[in-house]
């Protein structure tokens, strides 16, 4: 049975500021590495592909997967620097983020190493931020998709960024769908993709639908933070509707733990994907691959930081 996991994109630093601007800690993160990190935390085979910069913050992050026990097919390339983004806390609560263009993993190549795990492959994950550029990673991205099965998850975590320009984003919306056998998609960018396709007028079971329909989908996975999440699948002919939602509290209340007063939702959605990609290649139902998703973004959320030790009574 094919396992692999691939989480191919952006691997990159969190620079998180202090109130000063000046004074920063910085953290591991990039939504496909996040993503890898938690299949590996569920015992998954899976591997982070991306590029850093031939400077001191590639040859950290590379130490930092290393010691994480995450595999990466991680190139360096020499002309851009490691990718960076920096998060600026505001007065009012507000992070205001700054998202590094012109960075290494613009530049991921298709590399025959890459191409020799392709018959082991049973799930890839994407984005956008990563093919921003419409460049070197986007065609990547493609060629490693078009040689994948239909028996293959290949799914489109959409993570709409506001670094390209809007008819350059719209296009790699386009033609990654035209690749995903699976999208998921949270409560804002499902606004925004319905007004590109013109279905900004219909309900959000509506348009998931159609979204299932016109882009030939096997499942969307909606995402409504702590409203919870609806996830629509074919069987057969027919579109299938499950809906589930674990508070954080319920899950903290079964671990025995003591909330933090400060949720922190980085990372919750990576994680979402992971277990929920993860529970499919193992083979389980779908109500039951859901609510495992589901508790452990919600567990992620009592948590610092995007990349939490996990509670084994989360797993399988």
């Amino acid at each position: 049975m094919k396992s692999l996991i691939i989480g191919i994109g952006e691997a990159l630093w969190d620079c998180i500021y202090d109130m000063d601007g000046v004074s920063y800690t910085q953290k591991l993160g990039g939504a496909p590495t996040n993503f890898v990190y938690h299949a590996t935390q569920l015992g998954m085979n899976a591997v982070v592909v991306s590029t850093v910069g031939d400077d001191g913050d590639g040859w950290e992050l590379k130490k930092k997967l290393e010691a994480y026990g995450v595999k990466s097919l991680m190139e360096t390339n020499k002309k851009y620097h490691t990718g960076k983004v920096l998060a600026y806390p505001q007065s009012n609560g507000d992070v205001k983020y700054e998202i590094c263009t012109k960075v290494a993993y613009d530049h991921i190549p298709f590399t025959s190493g890459l191409e020799d795990h392709i018959p082991e492959v049973g799930a890839v994950c994407f984005g956008s931020l990563a093919q921003r550029e419409n460049g070197e990673t986007a065609e990547t991205v493609r060629r490693l998709l078009s040689l994948l099965g239909d028996d293959v998850l290949k799914v489109y975590d959409i993570n709409m960024r506001p670094t390209c320009d809007v008819g350059q984003a719209d296009n790699i919306f386009r033609e990654s769908l035209k690749l995903a056998n699976v999208l998921k998609i949270n409560e804002p960018e499902l606004v925004k993709l319905a007004g590109l396709y013109g279905v900004a007028n219909l309900s959000d079971e509506e348009i998931c639908r159609y979204f299932i329909k016109e882009c030939d989908l096997n499942m969307l996975i909606h995402t409504l933070g702590d409203k919870g999440s609806v996830v629509y699948y074919k069987v057969g002919q027919e579109i299938l509707k499950n809906r589930c939602c674990v508070h954080m509290e319920d899950v903290l209340s079964e671990l025995g733990a003591i909330k933090d007063v400060n949720c922190d939702a980085v990372g919750a959605g990576d994680s979402f994907t992971a277990a929920f990609i993860s529970a499919l290649l193992k083979g389980k139902p779908i109500k039951e691959v859901h609510e495992l998703a589901s508790r452990l973004a919600a567990y992620v959320c009592t948590k610092q930081g995007a990349m939490p030790q996990m509670d084994e009574r989360i797993l399988f």
